[in-house]
């Protein structure tokens, strides 16, 4: 059975008019909490370490369960005597000396990579994320700020080898690292490519759905990095519960239908 969308795609010019802004707008007020209550971006630019945690296990998560993993990551730290506020990739390794098994209990879970009995365990990519952050010669967030800006060859070569792990080559959880990071970057969201196509009725590429909500962002009186995030709550919400992901996301169901609650919102 097909089924047609409330909103549907048009072919339109790329560049965003007024009315388009507006219906983002619209779009967002409709469901999204006000700005004053929007949850900001948690961002560790001190602890390569933490970025490594939450980057790769944000994906498919509510995000109160990777603030749980940091924060349990934190404390078995302090117990070491250390700060994991100001840790690199190498302490990153070096608390895997407990064994895989002992920090999904004591600090992790046993989620997987992605929903199937032989994918590997979420801990286990932050393994190996972090032991490819020193292979590559990138120990803490600085120097990754720092290769990203100045594309070095460490950074060239850690990003080959994040791409290279299980379930990662869509990039996602790598452009997660560099935001929480604090690296001055615009990561590719399909979700927010997906919200703007569905508020505005035409099928926007990634750049084009960046642009315009950052044209939204200024007419809410809102900074675009807040109200980018604020759209990305909202849509990890709304397509875990529906189980759809937008075509090519590799994050849930690929190809799925999504955020027909959204079109219908927003009309």
């Amino acid at each position: 059975m097909t089924t047609t969308s409330p909103i549907e795609m048009t072919t339109a010019p790329p560049i965003a008019s007024a009315g388009e802004v507006g219906r983002l707008v619209q779009a967002a007020k409709a469901v999204l909490p006000p700005p004053d209550r929007w949850t900001p971006l948690t961002t560790y630019p001190g602890s390569l370490a933490e970025c490594i945690i939450d980057a790769l296990w944000s994906e498919r998560v509510r995000y109160a369960v990777v603030a749980r993993i940091v924060e349990r990551y934190r404390t078995f730290r302090r117990w070491a005597g250390a700060d994991a506020d100001h840790d690199g990739a190498a302490d990153l390794v070096r608390s895997f000396d407990i064994g895989l098994e002992s920090w999904m209990d004591q600090i992790g879970n046993r989620q997987r990579a992605y929903s199937r009995d032989q994918a590997p365990y979420k801990a286990e990519l932050v393994q190996r994320g972090a032991q490819a952050a020193v292979a590559a010669g990138v120990d803490t967030a600085d120097q990754l700020r720092d290769g990203h800006a100045r594309q070095s060859r460490e950074f060239t070569d850690l990003h080959r080898m994040w791409l290279e792990l299980p379930s990662q080559h869509s990039g996602f959880t790598w452009e997660r690292l560099l935001l929480v990071s604090g690296a001055r970057t615009v990561p590719p969201d399909l979700w927010v490519a997906e919200f703007a196509s569905h508020a505005t009725g035409r099928q926007l590429s990634n750049q084009d759905a960046l642009d315009l909500v950052d044209q939204a962002a200024a007419a809410m009186g809102a900074t675009p990095l807040r109200l980018r995030n604020a759209i990305w709550q909202y849509q990890t919400k709304l397509d875990r519960r529906q189980g759809t992901s937008p075509p090519g996301s590799h994050r849930i169901a690929p190809g799925a239908p999504a955020n027909q609650q959204l079109a219908q919102g927003a009309a």
